[in-house]
């Protein structure tokens, strides 16, 4: 009987020791892959990642300093640098908790103890092999996001009762979700669950009620998961993010301190729980949550200075300027060449001067602030933003902080829960009137061109639509509607005049925009779509 192989696949193998990699090369080599790299560790094997498209991905867990094994799929998978029929194996010495439970948000394909042997990992790559084997079409649809025909190549696939019918389903079901297409998604989970008490459909259809603002099912949906699995830390944090839309923090708090006590590992729950902590003013907990977040964060993808101010202003609240201070500096030591981190510093390190009286260091490092900012205003979170604008209310810089929070509102305009927030920051300050007044016309102008734009469309002024949303969106990068409405000019025009290379890119630039914004809006898919039968009717031609 013939040997199965590995032909036409790429493999990486990465280890922290010598001896570890050579072995591992040395059992896949018999089965002839067409290329083998080996990394010994995490910053090195990102470096391959960005290289090759690999299909088998060997990673052990601890990889000394540096990122760890959970630490390089996190960002593989954040940085779209694996295809989705790509096989992630952990290979790992450890068995402890911790190290389970944090690789519950990034799962890998597999997991194979040490030590083991040739015939062991030869079984399971062969196992893993052929559940994969017909994902590629579907694999090269999701890597064009053109999330439709994955769908119909999923369905297609399922009509053929294969025996991965259930993951076909889980991935046609998260295309569904991605698509915005709720219904019909929760519809199939309905009849999964009907067919088989299966948890990850209990789960996708939760998430299917939260999007669609039941929040009492998926309440009652997440509930029954942790009756029946008191380890399933997801079902807690959907949990939180369902009570805090609730506006019961509270709930939500101790829903983030239970999953973050069986699964410290992960940054971004940290995070939510030292927000939600800060926001019920329970300083105590949201310290020792960014704490935390800023510790499991020095090798992750998602590590952000935005923490470091969030740290530091639960200290500052708490009475302790000066461990606060200490936070503040720690942000450019922690983040070089950073110019993004340098004015979250400023930031943080003026509103730490504030506090404690000192007007004249607080006044140098907000102005240190402003200047990066006219450099680069889009550089700022939110949150952050805030925070300027407030110092800079708080210091008599009007101007100043009416530039910053147009940039934020042109930027936002629809995000109603972003209005408020600027809304109190300027009632805080003691200029509601003006802070109504600024968001209003800020808005105002905001809807003024995108009417405008749209008439121009209307009429068949295609130079002129472009023109105008184009200079709107160089102004605006965050806003999704501009940015829809830039790329929609652009397709138009390409229609009309035939000229697909001289304008995709540009469509492609406004709709990535709108994708890493919301993965999920429904008019990016469909101006994928449109995109895509552009190019398609082009080459035809």
């Amino acid at each position: 009987m013939a040997i199965w192989s590995l032909k036409g696949k790429k493999v990486l193998i990465i280890d922290d020791f010598q001896e570890m990699r050579v072995m591992l090369r040395t059992m896949v080599e018999p089965l002839a892959p067409e290329m083998i790299k080996l990394a010994q560790n995490g910053e090195e094997a990102i470096e391959h990642l960005e290289s090759n498209k690999f299909d088998i991905v060997l990673c052990d867990y601890n990889l000394g300093k540096g990122k760890d094994g959970q630490q390089v799929l996190e960002e593989a998978k954040h940085r779209d640098l694996l295809a989705y029929s790509a096989i992630y194996i952990m290979t790992t010495a450890e068995n402890t908790s911790e190290m389970v439970m944090g690789a519950i948000d990034y799962l890998p394909d597999d997991y194979i103890s040490k030590p083991f042997n040739r015939t062991v990992i030869h079984a399971r790559l062969k196992k893993l092999i052929e559940k994969k084997e017909n994902l590629n079409d579907i694999s090269l649809a999701i890597s064009q996001k053109n999330y439709k025909k994955a769908i119909s190549y999923c369905d297609k696939l399922i009509a053929s009762k294969p025996v991965n019918r259930l993951d076909l389903l889980k991935t046609k079901g998260e295309l569904l979700i991605n698509l915005g297409v709720y219904d019909k998604a929760a519809d199939m989970y309905e009849d999964i669950i009907e067919e088989r008490d299966i948890p990850w459909a209990y789960m996708a259809l939760g998430k299917v009620r939260y999007l669609q603002d039941d929040f009492e099912e998926a309440l009652e949906i997440f509930e029954g998961l942790i009756k029946d699995n008191a380890s399933n830390v997801a079902a807690y944090d959907w949990l939180a993010k369902t009570y805090e839309a609730m506006d019961d923090v509270e709930k939500a708090q101790e829903m983030l301190s239970i999953g973050v006590a069986k699964s410290p590992k992960s940054l971004i729950r940290q995070r939510n729980l030292a927000q939600v902590a800060y926001k019920n003013n329970d300083l105590e907990t949201a310290t020792s949550a960014y704490e935390h977040a800023i510790d499991v964060g020095q090798h992750s993808c998602y590590k952000q200075p935005d923490d470091y101010n969030g740290l530091a202003k639960t200290l500052v609240d708490s009475g302790n300027p000066d461990a606060a201070m200490n936070v503040a500096v720690k942000i450019s030591k922690d983040f070089k060449h950073d110019s993004n981190a340098e004015m979250v510093a400023a930031i943080t390190e003026g509103m730490v001067h504030t506090s404690k009286g000192d007007g004249e260091a607080a006044s140098q490092r907000l102005d240190a602030a402003l200047e990066l900012f006219n450099q680069n205003p889009q550089g700022l979170s939110s949150d952050i933003a805030l925070e300027l604008t407030d110092l800079c209310l708080s210091s008599g810089k009007d101007e100043q902080a009416e530039e910053i929070t147009k940039n934020l509102i042109r930027n936002n305009h629809d995000d109603k829960a972003l209005i408020e927030r600027t809304q109190k920051v300027y009632a805080d300050a003691g200029k509601s009137d003006a802070g109504s007044e600024l968001i209003k016309n800020t808005t105002s102008e905001i809807v003024d061109i995108n009417n405008k734009g749209a008439h121009l469309l209307k009429e068949g002024k295609l130079d002129e639509s472009i023109e105008l949303f184009m200079k709107a969106a160089r102004g605006m990068p965050d806003n999704i509607v501009v940015n829809l409405n830039a790329a929609y000019s652009l397709m138009m025009q390409m229609q009309k005049t035939g000229k697909i290379k001289k304008y995709s890119s540009r469509v492609e630039n406004y709709l990535e925009r709108v994708h890493k914004l919301d993965p999920t809006n429904k008019k990016y898919h469909e101006l994928m779509e449109m995109l895509q039968r552009i190019s398609i009717k082009k080459k035809a031609a």
